[in-house]
Order: structure tokens, then C-alpha cells, then sequence
């Protein structure tokens, strides 16, 4: 789809007095836990308003708002908020049940989450790459994101995240393989899912997409050129081939913050 653009935020102070959906973006940075999350409402037709997320910023604000600092996170009436990448999907699912988001069959449910805990989860594939790039950046004395770095702390060596993310990208490739000899196009079943949306978005950090398709600031592209460094192996074709089928098919491009 065409016709995207930065979305037209509104701040904070007079978001938390309107009604409906608030969603807090980071301004500038296609981060993929956002750009899979404004796919997935521009998908189910879903109005929201957008609110700043500054990157490596003190974003108090926010923090009264919604007791953290990060993005995407959704404010939704009065109810609380979803800051969680699990809990943005069923609530979008609850708002807009068609077309779906979570597969109604329970077996395709279950797999499809936990996929997607692979892929965006706490020791999956996005917290992963974030430690190695803030890894990359701590060796380089790079005081940019300092803030940033402190957030994303761990316990582990380098070498495990290291190996999440190879593990991780080898399944994905294996599983699209298996889906593609049934004659499937998606990860789960026979139609797309949150965890088309989300590989669609992380798959960025792998092999950027165009500039038609995504705007990324210098230093992000800086940041993602320095992933393939990590891989024992290039990622199976198959995985770039369904990122651009689900872009081209279910994203407003060019993708913009």
C-alpha cells in the first residue's frame, strides 16, 4: 500500500485527555516492535492518535503517563496500558476482531505466539540484536545512547545473543520453507498473522529496505549494517521474499516516524 507518512503527533499533555486509542511512537526511528505495530493498525482499519516517544530522551512525560519510557505503547481509554508486545495484539484483536491478527484455530494460535515470542520476546530475536548493537556501540565509546544501553542491560557474554539470533533466523527460514512445500505464503496456516507484521518489520535490521520503502535516520542504518557482521550464514532468500510480499501487500510505505 501507498501513501504513508510521519505520523501527525500530538502531545502528551493533551492526548491523555482525549478518548479512544493514544499509541506513543519513537519520533524518527523505524524501530521494528513500532513500524510491525502502526502496520498492524493501518491493517484492521483502526484509528488511533499519536503521541512522541524521544529517542534516548528522558521522556517524563511518558513515564507519568505510562509508568516506562519506551515505544510503541498503547493508552486506550482509561483502560491500562499495553506496553507489551503480546498484549497490543489481543487488543487490537478485541477492538477489531476482523480481519485478524491471532489465528482462531488454538494449535495455529499457539504457534503463532510463539513465534512471535521468538522473534520480539525477552531473549528473542529483537532483544538480542539490541545487545549486540549496544554492545558494538559500549566498545566504541559511543555516548549517543548511553541511555539506552543502561535500559537494555544483561547478564549474558556477547556470544549468547550471538547465537539467539542465528538460531533464530535458521528456524524462521526452515519454518517458511515448510510452509512454502504446503503452498503457503505466511508463517502459521494458510493466511497472514501478527508474525508476518513482525518479521516483516525486524527483517530491516537484516537487509534495509529501499529508501521508497522506509525513511531510517544515519545513525539506524549505521546500527544495522553492522548485523550481518554477526551471522554465521546468510539468511535464507525466502525470508526477504515474504518481507516483501507483506510489505508490499499490508504496509503503507514509505514507512515513516
Amino acid at each position: 500500500m501507498a501513501g504513508n507518512r510521519a505520523p501527525d503527533y500530538v502531545s502528551i499533555e493533551q492526548a491523555r485527555n482525549m478518548p479512544g486509542l493514544r499509541v506513543a511512537f519513537t519520533v524518527g526511528v523505524p524501530g521494528p516492535w513500532g513500524v510491525a505495530a502502526r502496520a498492524m493498525l493501518d491493517f484492521k482499519g483502526i484509528d488511533y492518535v499519536a503521541v512522541p516517544q524521544e529517542p534516548g530522551g528522558a521522556n517524563a512525560a511518558l513515564k507519568d503517563w505510562t509508568g516506562q519510557t519506551s515505544a510503541p505503547v498503547i493508552m486506550y481509554e482509561e483502560d491500562r496500558i499495553r506496553s507489551l508486545w503480546s498484549e497490543k495484539i489481543v487488543l487490537l484483536d478485541q477492538l477489531k476482531p476482523d480481519p485478524p491478527l491471532i489465528p482462531v484455530d488454538e494449535d495455529q494460535r499457539m504457534e503463532m505466539f510463539g513465534l512471535c515470542h521468538e522473534i520480539c520476546g525477552d531473549d528473542g530475536l529483537g532483544w538480542s540484536l539490541r545487545l549486540l548493537m549496544m554492545s558494538a556501540q559500549r566498545r566504541a565509546q559511543d555516548t549517543e545512547f548511553s541511555s539506552i544501553r543502561s535500559k537494555y542491560s544483561s547478564p549474558v557474554e556477547d556470544e549468547h545473543p550471538r547465537l539467539r539470533v542465528n538460531r533464530i533466523v535458521d528456524a524462521l527460514g526452515r519454518k517458511l520453507e515448510s510452509q512454502a512445500k504446503k503452498g503457503r505464503r505466511y508463517f502459521v496456516g494458510e493466511s497472514v498473522s501478527a508474525v508476518d507484521f513482525y518479521w516483516a518489520a525486524f527483517s530491516n535490521v537484516f537487509r534495509q529496505m529501499s529508501a521508497e520503502q522506509c525513511e531510517m535516520p544515519d545513525y539506524y542504518v549505521a546500527l544495522c549494517a553492522a548485523v550481518p557482521s554477526h551471522l554465521d550464514k546468510t539468511p535464507a532468500p525466502i525470508l526477504f521474499e515474504h518481507r516483501d510480499h507483506v510489505v508490499g501487500k499490508y504496509f503503507r510505505t514509505p514507512i515513516a516516524f
